[in-house]
């Protein structure tokens, strides 16, 4: 009896470890996929192959703010304003699903302030009051639970660098932001391998337009 226990002991612990690298090694292997992706048809498949892992990873927030964030980058692309509004739809859907399971994670509400834009962007004349507080709010929640995250910083800095002056926008109102935002990425180590990581790039890029904007 007693080696019978320890048999099932054992073997309880080479599935659960052969269900965490096979988790581990389906992430990074769509998050691979997710930062390569340039079309429409790729962001939607892999928004799926997302969702599917969710499926068996009921707990992992991680899936859901993927899935999510290739929806959003879909709406950047999608010319038809309803079809936007669907994918981001979506993109809300999974975002409320993993705040259920990590209510204080930084990166969601991150995630979510990325959104907020997303909606603006459709129509800004009558979606701008509606949503630029709300923007706002989570991205204060997100540096409340987390202060060195780069990505709100980066996100900060191009709302700012493409509002309009008169309200407050413009190059040299964002590029306090853009700096900030290359220090936090210069400091920043993610959590894990499969931890958000992305920005940075964008930010060396827009930074240096931003600083030969502001020196003409």
């Amino acid at each position: 009896m007693k080696k019978l226990t320890i048999a099932l002991v054992l073997l309880s612990l080479s599935i659960t470890g052969f269900s965490n690298d096979a988790y581990q090694k389906a992430m990074s292997q769509s998050i691979e996929k997710l930062f390569q992706a340039t079309t429409i048809p790729e962001y939607v498949e892999i928004a799926n192959q997302f969702e599917r892992i969710t499926q068996t990873e009921k707990t992992e927030w991680l899936p859901l703010y993927y899935a999510s964030y290739a929806y959003i980058m879909i709406s950047f692309q999608e010319p038809d304003n309803a079809k936007k509004d669907a994918y981001l739809d979506q993109a809300q859907k999974d975002l409320d699903k993993a705040m259920a399971i990590a209510p204080n994670e930084s990166e969601l509400y991150m995630l979510q302030g990325f959104l907020y834009p997303s909606r603006i962007n459709i129509d800004p004349m009558t979606r701008g009051m509606q949503y630029i507080g709300k923007m706002n709010t989570t991205l204060d929640k997100a540096l409340e639970l987390n202060p060195d995250n780069p990505r709100v910083y980066y996100l900060r800095a191009t709302m700012t660098f493409h509002m309009p002056e008169a309200y407050g926008g413009g190059a040299a109102k964002a590029l306090p932001f853009y700096k900030t935002a290359e220090e936090k990425f210069n400091l920043f180590k993610p959590k894990t391998d499969l931890s958000p990581n992305w920005g940075k790039e964008s930010n060396e890029i827009e930074l240096k337009s931003v600083l030969e904007q502001v020196k003409q």
